[in-house]
């Protein structure tokens, strides 16, 4: 099984995989795989019996990786904070909330789709103040 059919898979237990996140199921995935190649050459650095260097050069692309994958895992919803953000501190699934800003664009949407009957033909919403 490869890692991004891991990934879907566990995204697929959670209840929240959509096959639009597959992108990013293969970024995050083929940053795993450089990160195991730059784990392996650094280690390669060390004297024999000995452990790598932290202050190494390869050390310091290593903790960056690590940063980005962590981006990436919290952007599909793979860590407990991001996953919390998803399904409430409860636990249970929670709906996706509308932003003010959210919402007077869709006003805005709503009442450019109107524009052939009218504005008139679009009823006062309050959302966005007409003047």
């Amino acid at each position: 099984m490869t890692r991004e059919d891991r990934y879907k898979e566990q995204l697929q237990a959670l209840g929240i995989y959509d096959p639009a996140f597959d992108p990013e199921i293969s970024t995050l995935a083929q940053l795993e795989r450089e990160l195991q190649r730059a784990k392996k050459e650094w280690s390669a650095t060390a004297e024999p019996g000995a452990k790598p260097s932290f202050g190494d050069s390869l050390y310091s692309v290593i903790a960056s990786m690590r940063k980005e994958i962590l981006a990436h895992r919290e952007a599909l919803g793979l860590t407990p904070k991001s996953l919390r953000k998803l399904r409430g501190s409860n636990g249970e699934p929670t709906p996706i909330t509308r932003d003010l800003l959210t919402e007077k664009l869709d006003e805005i949407a709503r009442r450019t789709a109107a524009y052939s009957g009218g504005v008139e033909a679009v009823p006062y919403s309050g959302l966005i103040d007409d003047e």
